[in-house]
């Protein structure tokens, strides 16, 4: 579990239920239960809250208007990383869950999920942190 104590940082919450059945599973107050509790215990601030409804992991980013909002907060420099409960909420698909870890690295931006804490960016002296990520985003991609 990596934990990266930091000045207090601004960040963008995003959760996301692929069912409207979910919501009364792992939903969205559940969720942003988790990252709420997470975010204090490490000093930060929830700046924006965003949410996909009822999308499927496996959607696109032009499907998803909350994640599509929560990465235009990034890149206008509102948020200094984005904070989901953990990297299934991000996405379920592996190519999707990777491409927008791309794009909040490629902003500048840290990720972070409230199972986890931060999700570094690639580094090629640490290649076993991509494996990883990779496994684990594929077993998810699996279980969908």
């Amino acid at each position: 579990m990596t934990t990266t104590r930091t000045a207090s940082l601004r960040l963008v919450m995003y959760l996301r239920v692929s069912t409207g059945g979910q919501l009364d599973g792992y939903g969205l107050d559940a969720q942003e239960a988790d990252c709420r509790k997470w975010a204090k215990k490490h000093g930060h601030k929830i700046v924006a809250v965003r949410t996909d409804g009822a999308v499927t992991g496996k959607s696109t980013d032009d499907e998803r208007a909350g994640l599509t909002e929560a990465l235009a907060l990034l890149a206008d420099g509102t948020g200094d990383g984005l904070l989901a409960p953990n990297l299934d909420r991000l996405a379920r698909e592996l190519t999707i869950q990777e491409a927008a870890l791309s794009v909040i690295w490629a902003y500048g931006s840290r990720a972070f999920t409230a199972d986890h804490g931060e999700h570094l960016a690639d580094d090629e002296d640490d290649p076993m942190r991509t494996f990883v990520r990779h496994v684990m985003g594929a077993a998810a991609q699996l279980e969908r």
